[in-house]
């Protein structure tokens, strides 16, 4: 019917706005009404066919938002889109069955489960690309979402899907009461308290939230090197890091602490087994020797070789014309000028289908040589199990560094604070995107990363936008897109641990343990059949 489609449309579209600049995130408060307006037409005619209306909606949110994948690979973004809307389509579905099945209350209380379940499972699934959870929808409305420090972007998603309902469930009782303004009281009530409440705290938290001075000073480095043309062939590595030694040189005075460079700045066999002795690293060092005070962070291509009694895991390849193994790895390291080994870190949250390739001990023989290429290696990459704290020979500060994909997982993210991080930053190259919406999306995610944890962050991207944010999520300041530039301020370190630090996604996994008990309930009423009635014996028999 033409209504549902247009009803479809809409919702499709008021999901979408939200990852757009000039959209507020409260769009999405309301973005579900159309959607739940047409699975009530449906379910009350008994018609079947609602998932085709469903798959619509999500599949042209996920192409309206994330359509710029195709930068780097048409067919990693056709696998986006088809992949997510079919995994959002399944909750959708599932919550349409268990409402026919077990009524509308448990089927709309299957829709907040569900969904709830479904995001909090896809931060650690094996194939994973949770860009577009719903909480992350209000990464601009940072004024808003204070509570975030509370409950995570996952309460940000709690947030939509209950006032979605309450919306809808409005909107159901005032069309049939057309005249009775009262209709529907209680739920606009409730409505307005759900509303309300969380932006009340909110305001008053962004407006009285002091960060105590404990000033870490920052030298951010945004090369602006191409990573089409120059960054993997066109400029050789060598002048890749001239370019980005000249940046650090002009800009790490004496009361700098940190010089920060991007993820893979750094290239050319960098093995660890012997990282010590690598050029680069001996370079890194002598910068830093000259000026004491300065940590050098940066990010790099490294490698490692395993002995013939190591253990090599699945995504360890061969080397050529040997029978020995070797990792690759994308690696954050932290250099000094007292002498002290580097500090590494392994990215362990990797882009499917770039980094790695999902069960790598099956796929990698028959696919990993098809892997595309969208950082210092290409096919799978190695990881390690936890996050690390990179210490400052000082002591004062003690920094998490997240590499690019990484910042879009909040409870991923919190490890780097339970590690001891008081500073954050953040590396990383969002030059495949072009200038699109997907680097902007990226840089507005770091926000909510440093309210749910109250770090402020130091971001350095290549192509991207660098920026310094601070602990209530604000971008205090930031580079321009595609210019070579550096970007120098202060961030404050903090000890105090958030709520949500210390409990993670506790609304995930309260919708986790729901889930099956929903659907053992709804499964229980499908299975429970009426008593038959005995039939009475003829009169005279």
């Amino acid at each position: 019917m033409r209504k549902h489609l247009l009803l479809t449309l809409l919702s499709a579209l008021l999901l979408s706005l939200p990852w757009y600049e000039n959209f507020s995130g409260l769009l999405l408060l309301v973005a579900f009404v159309p959607l739940l307006v047409v699975e009530h037409d449906f379910a009350k005619s008994n018609r079947r066919g609602f998932w085709k209306y469903a798959w619509l909606c999500l599949l042209l949110w996920n192409a309206a938002t994330t359509w710029w994948i195709c930068n780097a690979t048409f067919f990693g973004m056709v696998g986006a889109f088809i992949g997510n809307s079919a995994q959002m389509l399944l909750v959708v579905w599932l919550f349409h069955v268990v409402k026919k099945r077990a009524g509308s209350a448990v089927g709309y209380a299957a829709f907040v489960v569900f969904w709830l379940a479904w995001e909090w499972f896809y931060f650690d699934a094996e194939i994973t690309w949770p860009w577009l959870t719903l909480g992350n929808g209000l990464a601009k409305d940072i004024k808003l979402v204070q509570w975030y420090e509370l409950t995570g972007a996952l309460g940000g998603s709690l947030w939509v899907l209950l006032s979605n309902l309450l919306v809808f469930f409005i909107v159901r009782k005032q069309q049939a009461n057309l005249l009775n303004f009262r209709a529907a009281r209680v739920e606009k009530i409730m409505l307005a308290a759900l509303i309300i409440a969380p932006c009340c705290y909110s305001l008053v938290r962004f407006y009285t939230y002091k960060e105590a001075e404990n000033p870490c000073r920052v030298a951010i480095l945004q090369p602006n090197i191409d990573p089409f043309n120059d960054k993997f062939g066109g400029m050789s590595v060598q002048e890749q890091q001239d370019i980005i030694f000249a940046q650090a040189e002009s800009a790490a005075t004496d009361s700098v602490d940190y010089v920060i460079a991007p993820e893979t700045a750094m290239e050319g066999n960098l093995w660890e087994n012997s990282i010590e002795q690598n050029r680069i690293v001996l370079r890194l060092k002598s910068f830093c020797a000259q000026r004491p005070n300065v940590n050098f962070v940066t990010g790099a291509t490294t490698y490692y070789l395993f002995g013939e009694d190591e253990d090599a895991p699945p995504t360890a390849r061969p080397m050529r014309n040997s029978s020995l193994r070797y990792e690759v790895y994308n690696t954050a390291l932290q250099a000094d000028g007292s002498g002290h080994d580097v500090q590494r870190y392994h990215k362990s949250k990797l882009v499917v289908g770039v980094e790695m390739l999902p069960y790598p001990k099956y796929l990698n023989k028959i696919i990993g040589k098809f892997a595309i290429k969208l950082g210092g290696a290409s096919g799978g990459l190695g990881t390690q199990k936890e996050r690390v704290a990179f210490t400052s020979d000082n002591r004062k500060f003690r920094a998490g560094v997240a590499i690019c994909y990484e910042s879009i997982f909040g409870q991923f993210y919190t490890e780097y604070i339970k590690k001891g991080a008081n500073v954050m930053m953040i590396i990383t190259n969002d030059g495949w995107w072009r200038n699109t919406p997907g680097h902007r999306q990226h840089l507005r995610y770091a926000s909510l990363r440093a309210i749910e944890t109250r770090r402020s962050i130091a971001r350095s991207a290549n192509t991207g936008i660098s920026a310094i944010v601070n602990q209530r999520g604000e971008i205090v300041q930031r580079t321009s897109w595609w210019t070579r530039a550096t970007l120098s301020g202060a961030i404050n370190a903090n000890e105090r641990i958030t709520p949500y630090v210390k409990h993670g996604d506790v609304i995930g996994r309260m919708a986790g343990v729901a889930l099956p008990l929903i659907l053992l309930y709804a499964l229980a009423r499908r299975c429970k059949r009426p008593k038959s009635k005995a039939t009475p014996a003829p009169i005279g028999v």
